[in-house]
């Protein structure tokens, strides 16, 4: 079950290292964007849920002492309670296998029907929205 982490912002990754050293499975569901800053493009890597690590466990009082002291560590949310199972598979789902998630390209649309490539290929049901004047998708799912 995948319970969530509240972490001190910027400690995501930091926080994620030590538990997968650990032996505990955890994920920072992170995607790569295109920014302009300054006059030029460039591309920056952002983590989707800023300020929470999500960790696959079967909760137990023993793998409570040894998630919450370590250190960036907060909270658990909730009581701890883990996410309904719709709610984890899109964790798993964004999490990408530990990869960056890139930015998608539209191949065509034709009748409404979105093709495109990348992180988004093979879910383009998922898709509710395409920016104006571009073909990059990114986190525009539902």
């Amino acid at each position: 079950m995948i319970y969530v982490l509240q972490v001190q912002t910027g400690k995501e990754l930091d926080v994620r290292c030590r538990l997968l050293r650990d032996g505990i499975s955890a994920d920072v569901p992170r995607e790569r964007i295109i920014i302009r800053k300054g006059g030029l493009w460039s591309k920056m890597i952002k983590n989707l849920f800023t300020g929470y690590v999500f960790v696959d466990i079967d909760f137990s009082a023993e793998m409570f002492h040894r998630i919450n002291p370590v250190p960036g560590v907060i909270r658990f949310l909730g009581n701890p309670t883990p996410l309904p199972e719709h709610e984890a598979e899109m964790i798993r789902w964004l999490s990408n296998g530990g990869e960056v998630i890139e930015p998608s390209t539209v191949i065509s649309i034709e009748d409404e029907q979105i093709v495109c490539d990348g992180f988004l290929a093979g879910h383009e049901d998922k898709i509710i929205a395409i920016p104006p004047n571009t073909a990059r998708l990114t986190s525009m799912i539902k």
